[in-house]
């Protein structure tokens, strides 16, 4: 699978899914899988709206780093950026 390809998986999942079910079935589609780097790299390709700092910030979620992040914090710090499902 091409960059490309997960970049437009990724675009194509998020609205009515969280950040973590999206984080989570990257790390089945990345070559390297879920890692901090990963989640940088193919979230701000995917959802060019959400700042690098807060991707940077993501780097404390807690199934990447040792950061205290957990799954509500990760989805919480994303979704003022989340895309969602149109009416």
């Amino acid at each position: 699978m091409t960059d490309d390809e997960i970049v437009a998986q990724l675009r194509a999942s998020a609205p009515g899914s969280s950040a973590v079910e999206v984080a989570l079935a990257l790390g089945h589609l990345a070559p390297d899988g879920l890692t901090q780097g990963s989640i940088v790299t193919y979230f701000k390709r995917a959802f060019p709206g959400i700042p690098l700092r807060t991707l940077l910030d993501a780097w404390a979620w807690h199934r990447v780093g040792a950061g205290g992040l957990s799954d509500s914090d990760f989805d919480a710090l994303l979704r003022p950026w989340w895309p969602t499902k149109s009416r």
